[in-house]
C-alpha cells in the first residue's frame, strides 16, 4: 500500500483539501483508498460530510492503542465505491499531550494499524494536523512519502523554509530515507505576488518542487461546505483537472526516487540545508539521558572551559540567542511569552560548526518566561534562570530579561 502524509505544520494552506480530493480522485480512477485523518480538528470528517456525533474509534482508537484485534472495516467509513476514512474526533488531542516514555510505542500504532489493512487497500493519504508533534511524527513513520503543501503568499514563503528544515529533522529520526516534494496551492495566476514567490519557491527547492500547482478555486469551498469532494460537486471542473494533473505527476515517480534540493544557489535556503546535512557532525555529547536536564531542579552547569560554547538564553546585537547542546537527529524549539507560547512557531537550527541548536530572537526590552521544547517535550532551559508560573498554572519555565543589547553573536 503506498502510503503519502500530507504535512504542513502552518495551517490555512490548503493541506486538508488537498488529502480529500486526492484520495476522492484516487478511489475515482480505481484504486482501494482509505484517507487517514490526524487531525483533532477533524476536517476530514466536516468535509466529507460524516456527522461528528456518529464518529467512534477511527484514528483515536488507533492512536490510544483501542484498536488491538478490532477488524479494520469498524473503523473506518465508507464514503464511496473504493473509498473509505479513518476518521478523528476532539480526544484524539489527549494522545499529542502525551509526555511518557512509552512515546516510541504511541508513534508506532498507526504504522501497525496501516500494515494490518494493507491487503484491502491499494493507497493510504494521511492529512497531518497543523503541528510538529507526536502525532506528525507517527504520520511520517507510517508513510512511505510525504506531500508538503504550500500556498504561494509572502507568508507561506517564509514558512515553507521553516518547514523543510523541520521536516527534514523528523525524517533523520526515522533512520531512512523518505521522498517529500512542495506543491503549490491556493496558487492565483492572475496575482504577480503569487507568480514570484512560486518562482522563488522553483528557485530555492527545485527538484523537490512538484511542477504543477493547485489553483484558488471558489468550487473547493463550495464542495467542501457540502460535504462532497470536488471531482463529485463539479466532475470534469477546472479544480478536478488540477488534482487530476497532480495524481498523474505523482503516479510517474519513481518509487525509490528521494528528492534533494541540491540545485539551489549555495546562499538559498534550501543550499544552506542541505550544506548542514553534508556536514553534519556525529560526535556531538547529547544531553544527559537525552531530555532529562530539561525537567530537574539542578541541572548541571556550563563548561566553564574557556573554548566550550555558551549555552542559553544570551543577550546579542541581533537578538536573544538561544543555545542548547543536543543531537543533529533531534528537533528543537523555543515557547515563551514572546510568540504565543506556540511550540512550533520558533524551531533553533542545528549549528555543525557550534556542535548545538542555535535561534536569535529580535525582542525589544522586558522580561520574557520560555520553555524548550525537545523531541515534543517541554521544559525548563538548564542553562537559563528559572522561573516557575504560567498563567494560572505553576510550570516549570526560564526567565530572561533583555536590556541593552551588547553581546555580539
Amino acid at each position: 500500500m503506498r502510503t503519502i502524509a500530507i504535512v504542513n505544520q502552518k495551517g490555512g494552506c490548503g493541506k486538508t483539501t488537498t488529502a480529500i480530493n486526492l484520495a476522492a480522485l484516487s478511489a475515482k480512477r480505481g484504486a482501494r483508498t482509505l484517507l487517514v485523518d490526524m487531525d483533532p480538528q477533524s476536517h476530514c470528517a466536516a468535509g466529507l460530510g460524516i456527522p461528528e456525533e456518529a464518529i467512534e474509534g477511527g484514528t483515536t482508537s488507533v492512536m490510544r492503542g483501542e484498536a488491538d484485534g478490532i477488524d479494520s472495516s469498524e473503523l473506518c467509513w465508507e464514503i464511496g465505491r473504493r473509498f473509505h476514512v479513518l476518521p478523528s474526533t476532539v480526544l484524539l488531542s489527549a494522545v499529542e499531550a502525551l509526555r511518557t516514555e512509552d512515546s516510541g510505542e504511541v508513534q508506532a500504532r498507526l504504522g501497525t494499524f496501516l500494515a494490518s489493512c494493507h491487503d484491502r487497500f491499494d493507497m493510504c493519504f494521511i492529512d497531518c494536523p497543523p503541528a510538529l508533534g507526536i502525532l506528525t511524527f507517527a504520520a511520517l513513520r507510517a508513510a512511505s512519502e510525504a506531500l508538503i503543501p504550500v500556498e504561494t503568499g509572502y507568508f507561506s514563503l517564509q514558512g515553507a523554509r521553516r518547514q523543510w528544515d523541520t521536516i527534514d529533522a523528523m525524517v533523520r529520526r526515522l533512520g531512512r530515507p523518505l521522498p517529500r516534494w512542495i506543491v503549490p496551492t491556493i496558487h492565483d495566476p492572475a496575482s504577480r505576488l503569487a507568480a514570484k514567490i512560486l518562482e522563488t519557491l522553483t528557485d530555492e527547492f527545485d527538484p523537490a518542487m512538484a511542477p504543477l500547482v493547485i489553483r484558488e478555486h471558489e468550487s473547493l469551498r463550495e464542495a467542501a461546505s457540502l460535504g462532497q469532494p470536488v471531482c463529485d460537486f463539479e466532475p470534469g471542473g477546472s479544480a478536478e483537472q488540477d488534482f487530476d494533473a497532480l495524481l498523474n505527476w505523482m503516479d510517474s515517480l519513481p518509487q525509490a526516487e528521494f528528492p534533494v534540493a541540491s540545485s539551489a544557489a549555495p546562499s538559498s535556503r534550501a543550499g544552506e540545508i542541505m550544506q548542514r546535512l553534508t556536514t553534519m557532525r556525529t560526535d556531538v555529547p547529547p544531553p544527559a539521558d537525552r531530555l532529562a536536564p530539561l525537567h530537574s531542579p539542578q541541572p548541571d552547569p556550563p563548561s566553564e572551559e574557556p573554548s566550550a560554547p555558551e549555552y542559553g538564553a544570551i543577550m546579542t546585537t541581533q537578538g536573544v540567542r538561544f543555545r542548547q547542546p543536543g543531537r543533529p537527529d533531534q528537533i528543537v524549539t523555543v515557547c515563551g511569552d514572546f510568540n504565543g507560547w506556540s511550540t512550533s512557531a520558533t524551531p533553533l537550527r542545528w549549528s555543525a560548526a557550534a556542535g548545538a541548536f542555535e535561534a536569535i530572537v529580535p525582542l525589544p526590552p522586558g522580561n520574557y518566561r520560555y520553555q524548550l521544547v525537545i523531541d515534543g517535550r517541554p521544559g525548563p532551559d538548564p542553562y537559563g534562570t528559572m522561573c516557575d508560573e504560567v498563567g494560572q498554572e505553576h510550570v516549570a519555565t526560564s526567565h530572561v530579561q533583555v536590556e541593552t543589547v551588547l553581546q555580539e553573536p
